[in-house]
């Protein structure tokens, strides 16, 4: 049993950040993770703040401020939120795949395989929205056997949108050699195709006739599977104009490229990572948090450390136990504050404030969490990301702004 200075469990992007940040401050890290984390199944854009009481947001950064005292941002105040943002902007540019902010401090629409435009702020190359905006001939290109990304249909709803007026759009298929079809096809099927010398040359070949035609071409995310940007160059040289990726549903090929990053960033720094481990609960004594306990499919193990992050996820992600009428953490069995009633948890209306979507620990600006009353509880134990109460991710698209804001804030004080 090796002693380390900080333990982080959870490797969604606020787990991951959490150990970076404890990480390059010079602490010993261990992370524990049980799966790959929420970043298998997004796109990889980094959401600052979408939507407020319901209505788009522009201009994320002065949306904070209308935001509730209790809301992540507000805890931790604008100056660590754009600290562990900017953080995250240098550590991806250092790593070559570099995520950066709209100029003009708007959030970015990015384009989706169902011709719908999503409020995002930070984006790899491969999402950058101001290609889109300022084209004039836009193509929009689908892969035969992909059964939920349509160009007709994505052209049909882009039009719908007043900034799309003016744009001439043109859509078309492109088709897979015969010993790549299956009888499902997924984007990131494509993508590892083309990983491969031979996957580049297809895709150059079938875009070439395209070349000059256009200012921007839309494509599904498609262009590889690991954190760089080669193919996505190459397809827009063949092209002789920017090719963007528009987002998709799981699974999360930008998602999976920036947790490739992430975790090679991690390694280089010498983080011990734990796979395949459920943290099943924490040993405390005299308010303080001395070990966490896994179980796996061998063993039960204890990992002792001097602090502790935990970024295990909310109602969905596991890190919230629920039962009719009560809610709680499930590491530490924190409890959670929520109607006793269980039909006060959601209401009617689907695309509404609910308060099952935005239960979670309540902290204090150290991001340790506290009781009713305001006291700390656990003077050791730091919460990052979706196990955090007072937002709700969904409705405002703000999940990985938060989960980095609160994830680097968490390494950096642990």
């Amino acid at each position: 049993m090796n002693r380390t200075d900080v333990i982080v469990a959870g490797a969604g992007m606020a787990g991951l950040l959490a150990a970076l940040a404890a990480a390059r401050n010079g602490r010993t890290v261990k992370l524990i993770t049980e799966g790959v984390g929420s970043l298998a199944i997004s796109g990889g854009c980094i959401d600052l703040l979408g939507y407020v009481g319901g209505k788009a947001v522009e201009h994320p950064w002065q949306a904070l401020d209308s935001l509730e005292a209790g809301h992540p941002y507000r805890i931790l105040g604008r100056d660590r939120v754009h600290a562990a943002l900017a953080a995250f902007e240098e550590l991806t540019a250092a790593a070559g795949y570099p995520y950066t902010a709209p100029a003009d401090g708007r959030n970015r629409r990015i384009p989706t395989i169902m011709g719908t435009l999503k409020p995002s702020w930070l984006c790899s190359p491969a999402g950058h929205a101001e290609a889109l905006a300022s084209a004039r001939r836009v193509l929009v290109l689908g892969v035969e056997g992909f059964k939920d990304c349509h160009p007709a249909v994505v052209v049909r709803q882009l039009k719908r949108y007043p900034e799309m007026a003016g744009k001439e759009f043109t859509s078309a298929m492109i088709r897979l050699p015969e010993r790549q079809r299956r009888r499902t096809l997924s984007p990131l099927d494509v993508a590892r195709f083309l990983d491969t010398d031979a996957g580049r040359a297809w895709m150059e070949r079938e875009l070439t006739p395209h070349g000059g035609r256009y200012d921007v071409v839309l494509l599904p995310p498609i262009c590889g599977t690991h954190a760089d940007d080669g193919a996505r160059q190459v397809l827009s040289r063949a092209l002789a104009c920017p090719v963007l990726e528009m987002l998709s549903i799981p699974p999360g090929v930008g998602g999976l490229r920036l947790r490739e990053m992430l975790c090679g960033e991690l390694a280089r720094l010498g983080v011990t990572l734990v796979e395949n481990a459920t943290v099943s609960r924490a040993e405390v004594t005299n308010g303080r948090c001395t070990a966490l306990v896994t179980t796996a499919p061998d063993a039960e193990r204890r990992h002792e450390a001097t602090e502790f992050i935990l970024a295990t996820g909310g109602v969905l992600g596991g890190g919230i136990a629920t039962e009719p009428g009560r809610a709680r953490e499930r590491i530490c069995a924190i409890p959670i504050e929520m109607p006793e009633d269980p039909e006060q948890w959601s209401t009617p209306e689907l695309f509404a404030q609910h308060a099952i979507t935005s239960m979670g620990v309540r902290v204090d600006a150290q991001l340790r969490p506290v009781g009713p009353d305001g006291a700390v509880l656990l003077r050791n134990v730091r919460f990052a990301g979706r196990t955090l109460g007072g937002y709700d991710f969904g409705l405002e698209k703000s999940g990985f702004g938060v989960a980095i804001a609160t994830g680097w804030t968490a390494g950096s004080l642990a």
